[in-house]
């Protein structure tokens, strides 16, 4: 049987005549004729009969129009829970970024909550260790990569330079060297070769006042006055009492990339968190790229 002659069955029922169905439906009355000539063939059963010149329904014909109302009900009933998905996102979404990233972007995730109360954010913050999508250790990673892996979709939020960075009480003292100022450096066990590689050149190891293996820890420190440092410009220069002391330094730049494991990639609240974080940076990316063209 063919469902779509029981739909226009019910249309003729709703409407009461073969014109206005046909009207209904964008036909002409000869098709909608045929039609349910075809499900009267398909079904083995007249389902109307001319009475007095007028079509109406047999037994059966009203038994095929209560089934076809009864599918229709379960239709619009299906369409009402998938767009019941779709506006109401729900659940947990676990979020693995550095500790640095949920300081300077609370704003983008208490906006996301408030626009999707219903989902759950557990922020893996709390460690350096990057952790694996492939095993499911979180749904999306906020990463700091020159590239990230193939095995991973999502996109590029933000393009990140550095330069170096005191705060107006060590800078009010210009050095004429670098190693005239005291500094922050990171862990040894962070392996950060661009930066230790860089000190290591310029800067005496007794210049070296702390190292720290946080983010957030050494933004703490230079706004604390307690030395220079190499900071992300985007973010640095967010603080008035940071003052920058170079150029952009060559080869340093990375990039911020919102991403996922293939099989989340249409995943409700994963494209949510996608479109809600890398809208919110669109001003952070907007001063990069006045800065690039200055």
């Amino acid at each position: 049987m063919n469902w779509s002659d029981l739909k226009i069955l019910l249309v003729f029922a709703r409407e009461g005549t073969l014109q206005k169905a046909a009207q209904k439906l964008g036909m002409d009355i000869s098709t909608v004729s045929r039609r349910i000539r075809n499900l009267e063939n398909d079904l083995g059963s007249k389902v109307v009969e001319n009475v007095g010149g007028r079509l109406v329904f047999t037994t059966y014909g009203e038994q095929a129009v209560q089934t076809a109302e009864a599918m229709a009900a379960e239709s619009n009933h299906l369409q009402r829970l998938i767009k019941g998905e779709e506006s109401l996102l729900s659940g947990v979404l676990r979020v693995a970024l550095l500790d640095a990233l949920v300081f300077f972007h609370q704003d983008l995730l208490q906006s996301f909550s408030v626009q999707y109360p219903h989902i759950t954010l557990e922020l893996v913050s709390g460690t350096s260790r990057v952790h694996s999508l492939t095993r499911r250790e979180a749904d999306v990673a906020i990463r700091v990569s020159k590239q990230p892996d193939d095995t991973l979709v999502g996109m590029r939020a933000l393009h990140i330079e550095y330069a170096i960075y005191a705060h107006q009480s060590v800078a009010e003292r210009p050095p004429t060297l670098w190693a005239d100022l005291p500094w922050i450096g990171w862990d040894p066990a962070l392996n950060a070769r661009k930066i230790d590689a860089w000190m290591e050149k310029h800067v005496p190891l007794e210049q070296i006042r702390f190292r720290v293996d946080s983010a957030i820890a050494q933004f703490t420190l230079v706004e604390a006055g307690c030395g220079a440092c190499i900071l992300p410009v985007v973010y640095a220069d967010l603080n008035d009492q940071l003052v920058r002391l170079s150029e952009i330094l060559d080869g340093f730049d990375t990039n911020i990339w919102l991403l996922t494991h293939r099989d989340l990639k249409r995943n409700g609240r994963v494209q949510a968190f996608f479109e809600h974080f890398y809208k919110g940076l669109e001003p952070l990316r907007n001063n990069g790229r006045k800065h690039l063209e200055s």
